[in-house]
């Protein structure tokens, strides 16, 4: 799946994997053994306060910023994914992808939305939303996406690394999906790392069929 960055996005990247898979509800064996132990240490290890100093968080809020963003106000979804765990609240259990998304957005610490590829029309750009944008967000209602870095198709915004839209999320029934890594400020050998971390997890998890991956820089 092509996506094409547009307007003023410079220091924004992306990490992409598109393929054809079967979900399901609940993968028991990858709780127990990858992303309950996962969770067990981001809470016994980290703080609220190192959280603010992850590397890979400030590089996301200093990329909002100079787009115009609050990001006190408009938190990367890693952030609040990470505070969620050391606050000790965990994860809600989702389905077998979602599950998979939330892992790779707590070990990577980047924002990671995973896409219905069914779900979505034509040609893909990541571009700023205009003023006044909004969209359905998964869990949140109508939210104002008024200057976020959203992703784009022929029907308008589906996905952002602030908060996704529920035009395409993931459902138990999905197929083929995009998972997307959003990233900012990144080296080449960041991102190839970003990509082969992407890589291991879906093959190991779904043993997926057709899976592509792209890096947009």
């Amino acid at each position: 799946m092509i996506i094409t960055k547009q307007g003023n996005l410079e220091q924004a990247q992306l990490v992409t994997a598109s393929f054809r898979f079967a979900n399901s509800k609940k993968d028991t064996a990858f709780w127990n053994t990858t992303l309950t132990p996962l969770l067990n240490k981001i809470e016994s290890d980290l703080t609220l306060e190192q959280i603010r100093k992850l590397p890979n968080i400030i590089a996301t809020k200093k990329a909002y910023k100079a787009i115009g963003l609050d990001a006190t106000r408009h938190r990367p979804s890693s952030d609040s994914l990470l505070r969620r765990v050391v606050k000790g609240q965990g994860l809600y259990q989702i389905n077998a992808l979602v599950d998979i998304n939330n892992y790779l957005s707590l070990k990577l610490q980047l924002p990671v939305g995973s896409y219905d590829l069914a779900k979505i029309n034509g040609p893909i750009s990541y571009q700023i939303a205009e003023e006044g944008a909004q969209y359905a967000g998964i869990g949140k209602g109508a939210i104002n996406i008024s200057h976020f870095p959203t992703l784009v198709d022929q029907q308008g915004a589906f996905g952002s690394p602030i908060s996704d839209s529920t035009r395409a999320m993931i459902a138990p029934e999905t197929t083929e999906a995009m998972l997307v890594v959003y990233v900012f400020g990144q080296s080449t050998a960041q991102l190839a790392a970003i990509e082969q971390t992407v890589k291991t997890v879906l093959q190991a998890a779904f043993n997926p069929q057709n899976m592509t991956t792209e890096i947009i820089a």
